[in-house]
């Protein structure tokens, strides 16, 4: 099994490999999820020659901690920086593009506000840039399925799947949402990675109104709403239509 080595432990990722691809992402999950949840992503970014790498963050999927503690930003972008470097060593030479759902998408964020250059652009989707009322008081979090996606093969997976899970301890996910939000308000306008934010206009977690004003006031900044959709926008019943969006995107960078 594929592991990435880091002080908290070996976490896991997954490689999705296309035939000669010609950009990879470097993918970076949320809260309760793990990267077996994102196999159609794989796929569909595979189909159009692009790899895609993610890793479980700790507290999820295959890598140690307990449930649902991902450490800090700073250890999450770690395990972004190795697995960085290891699409950079497997296709030298090819775009490479960093995404990030949720949680995952606020770490993205701080990776490119602090290192523009590392990446030719990025997509970010479901992300809580603002203070999240159900996270301010750092107890349990317990999501309903029904706020994530309305497509039934996710949700069953996500009742189904031991890996996944919907409710756990949110202090660390809440201390470091607050330190981000303390960022975001004067950092966000300074980013200058082209990127694109996917987003369902239904989110209950966060609210793409939010994502509206940052759009309106950072250039590189580019929103894409999709209606009825819910939070997990990338497995929610429009995923082939966000996946190919994601596609798209990528290809106006080469």
């Amino acid at each position: 099994m594929p592991f990435i080595d880091h002080d908290r432990g070996r976490a896991y990722y997954r490689h999705w490999a296309a035939d000669q691809p010609r950009a990879a992402v470097i993918f970076l999950h949320g809260f309760g999820e793990h990267t077996g949840v994102y196999h159609r992503l794989g796929f569909a970014l595979n189909a159009a020659g692009i790899d895609l790498w993610a890793v479980d963050q700790f507290g999820h999927g295959l890598s140690p901690g307990e449930r649902g503690d991902f450490g800090s930003i700073e250890d999450s972008s770690a395990l972004a920086d190795s697995l960085t470097e290891l699409a950079r060593q497997r296709t030298p030479g090819i775009p490479l593009i960093a995404q990030g759902h949720s949680f995952g998408s606020v770490v993205t964020l701080f990776h490119l506000l602090k290192d523009p250059k590392r990446y030719a652009a990025a997509v970010i989707s479901g992300s809580p840039l603002v203070p999240v009322p159900e996270l301010l008081g750092g107890d349990a979090v317990e999501l309903d399925p029904g706020w994530l996606s309305g497509d039934p093969f996710y949700l069953d997976s996500l009742e189904n799947d031991p890996l996944a899970f919907v409710d756990a301890d949110g202090g660390t996910l809440a201390r470091e949402l607050d330190r981000a939000w303390d960022r975001f308000g004067a950092e966000l306008p300074k980013l200058a990675v082209p990127t694109l934010a996917i987003h369902g206009e239904l989110d209950p977690i966060a609210p793409v109104s939010a994502l509206r004003a940052y759009a309106e006031q950072v250039e590189p900044v580019r929103l894409r709403e999709f209606p009825g959709a819910h939070h997990d926008i990338l497995n929610e019943t429009v995923h082939r239509e966000v996946a190919a969006a994601i596609v798209d995107f990528i290809d106006e960078q080469r």
